[in-house]
């Protein structure tokens, strides 16, 4: 196998400059005299013509690209095809089984199946950067993490998707309130213990860089900016998954094209760095706008099921995938 070029984590760490930034920003905003750009923005990024032709559906597009290879589909095909029928049957009972329950209860499910998927990308690069291997505490760090973004979440969308919950004269969005509060209390504990655990410097950056994501999203959140909640997750993973695929993809086809889509695209020249997103980009944007299409619907949010379980086994070894990815720790 030849030399692979590696993703330079300190590429990764530099995303999390945006928490600073859009912290500064919501700062700024609420002195007196400010609030502009809460009365402004909107609440939810989708509101952006602009923003699902960037975040979202294109990276998982551009995740299921890397898998247009023969050796890749002869390898993962026996864990790929129950999972596929499986989410189908979700997605399509989300549509046509009795509303609004079939809806709402999809609706959970994705929503923490989102945070799980989003949250185990970086704090498994965490574990990658520190060094050391997953123990309880790291494990527990892992799940209480999840949970508190789960909360999190709940509180931006849950009243908008299934209205106000209450048991009794009990808020539940309150109670997720103090619960998620509570959790990352408990994150930051578990992050000081793993902070001595660590064998490189740039994993302990990373660790906090994370305790930073969660607790600037239950800030920000807090403070009424809701939008910034979704944006900064969804750019620091987003990006941080073109990253990995462009070069784990390059690493792939450096020597000769075997990946099925970059022979057919090999006429362009382009590089890997630019043809992915691009392509990636092109294909979400055709399945955005039909999106209100019952069946674009149901291949969206399958897609969406299947990147998620798929990312959370193909970058391990022995798996083919991670033999062409490479990283940078000093």
């Amino acid at each position: 196998m030849p030399v692979l070029r590696e993703v330079d984590c300190r590429w990764l760490l530099g995303l999390y400059a945006l928490i600073p930034l859009v912290l500064l920003i919501v700062l700024l905003d609420s002195l007196p005299g400010g609030g502009w750009l809460r009365r402004s923005l909107p609440n939810d990024p989708m509101h952006w013509p602009f923003w699902t032709l960037v975040f979202g559906l294109p990276h998982i597009v551009a995740s299921f690209v890397s898998m247009a290879d023969r050796d890749y589909l002869q390898h993962y095909r026996r864990r790929l095809l129950w999972p596929l029928l499986g989410f189908a049957a979700l997605s399509t009972l989300g549509y046509v089984g009795p509303q609004p329950l079939s809806y709402q209860l999809l609706f959970v499910f994705l929503a923490f199946y989102t945070i799980y998927h989003v949250l185990a990308q970086q704090l498994g690069l965490s574990l990658m950067m520190l060094g050391i291997a997953p123990s309880p505490v790291f494990r527990a760090w892992k799940w209480l993490s999840v949970l508190a973004g789960f909360a999190i979440y709940m509180n931006v969308y849950g009243a908008t998707y299934i209205g106000r919950l209450s048991l009794g004269s009990l808020d539940i969005y309150l109670m997720l309130r103090y619960m998620a509060a509570a959790l990352c209390a408990a994150v930051m504990v578990l992050a000081w213990q793993l902070t001595w655990q660590a064998r490189h410097r740039i994993g302990v950056w990373y660790l906090w860089g994370n305790v930073a994501l969660l607790l600037s999203a239950f800030v920000i959140n807090e403070a009424g900016y809701t939008l910034f909640v979704i944006l900064i997750p969804r750019v620091i993973h987003d990006v941080t998954a073109y990253i990995i695929y462009i070069s784990h993809d390059s690493n792939r086809n450096r020597q000769q094209p075997v990946n099925l889509i970059y022979r057919m695209a090999r006429v362009t020249r382009l590089p890997v760095w630019l043809l992915l997103p691009l392509l990636s980009g092109l294909i979400a944007y055709v399945l955005t706008y039909y999106q209100q299409l019952p069946l674009i619907g149901i291949v969206i949010l399958t897609l969406s099921f299947l990147h998620y379980y798929v990312e959370g086994f193909i970058w391990r070894t022995p798996n083919p995938h991670r033999s062409y990815l490479a990283f940078k720790r000093q």
